[in-house]
Formats: C-alpha cells, structure tokens, sequence
C-alpha cells in the first residue's frame, strides 16, 4: 500500500482573519461615532468630551487643508472645526462619511491578516498607508475648496466622494502589490540563505 503524503502550503493570508478586523473597525468607527454624538441614543458625555477621535480626525483634515491653503497664500474661514473654506466663498464641510474610514479599515486589515511576521515592518506599512489615505483626502477638501472659491465647474461636476474612493482604493491595491512583492523577496532571501 502506497501512502502519499502532502504538506500543505500555510497560506501567506488569511482571509477570514481580514473580513473579521476589516467588519470591526468599520462598523465599530461608525458605532463609537454613535457613542460620541451628542443627543444621540447611545451618546457617552465622556467619550464626547475626551475620547472623540472621530471628531480629532475630522480637525487633522480641516486644519491640515488649511495649512495647504494659507501656505499657498489664502485667507481660509471656518464656520466650525469640521469645516472649511477660502475667505468670501463657500466652504467644504467634512462629514464622519468623509474621512476615507473604508479605506483606512481596509488597508489595516490587510496588513494584519497578513502573514509577514515582523511587528516593526507590519507598523511601517500601516502608518505609510494610514499617511497616504490621509494626503489624499487633504488634497481632496483642499481642491474642492479652490474649487469653490475659483467656481471651477469642472471640479465641482466630479462627485467629490467617489473620486476620492476611486484613487484611494487604487493606491491602497499598488500598495498592496508593492508590499506582497516585498514579502515575497525577503521569504525568498531567508530560504536562500
């Protein structure tokens, strides 16, 4: 009798590990929103006063926006911390929507379903596409607001949001591939040596 025997391959990703993060922090960022909103249902005064990251979030954008702007050399008005616009015309308010948490979730979950066993170069790539996510969507407020203040209808004709998605999820799968091809050279450099 002949046995064969078959070693299978552990597989460089783990696809239910990622559904399970990626489902967390999505949801869970739109759940803690809920916790957060004054008036709300569920609202906890607490972590509306002191552990509002949703709204910390939303303030590195608008402020990041109109650092671009004012170095450029406008004049940037805010009507409230989550708004902004270019003095005398109408502004860009970001919404909890608007902060490309699909995107981040994704890119995360990736990265921790991931095989790749070092910590230190796992955190590298997700702080790189936490960073790139967040450039993106900082030239995105900052062009509509150009937008609004020049009346470029070209721009405004785009849907904003899409867009955004779009060259996002484009990025986040080159980085993706760049990282996998990364991760593919150095398992093969560690059997080579």
């Amino acid at each position: 009798m002949c046995r064969i025997t078959c070693k299978l391959k552990k597989s460089d990703f783990n696809i239910l590990l990622f559904l399970a993060i990626f489902i967390f922090l999505q949801e869970g960022f739109y759940l803690y929103v809920g916790l957060t909103t004054p008036g709300g249902k569920l609202a906890i005064s607490f972590l509306g006063r002191y552990l509002n990251f949703p709204y910390w979030l939303t303030i590195f954008v608008t402020n990041s926006s109109k650092f671009v702007l004012e170095i450029c050399g406008y004049g940037v008005q805010q009507a409230d911390p989550s708004n902004i616009g270019i003095t005398g015309s109408r502004g860009v308010t970001i919404a909890w929507g608007c902060l490309g948490i699909g995107a981040m979730s994704l890119w995360l979950a990736f990265i921790v379903a991931h095989r790749y066993l070092l910590l230190s170069i796992k955190l590298k790539w997700m702080l790189t596409g936490l960073a790139l996510i967040f450039m993106i969507n900082i030239i995105r407020i900052t062009m509509i607001a150009l937008s609004n203040h020049y009346n470029w209808h070209y721009i405004r004709a785009f849907n904003a949001h899409n867009s955004f998605n779009m060259l996002t999820y484009l990025a986040i799968v080159i980085m993706m591939a760049v990282f996998v091809k990364k991760y593919k050279k150095s398992s093969s450099d560690l059997l080579n040596t």
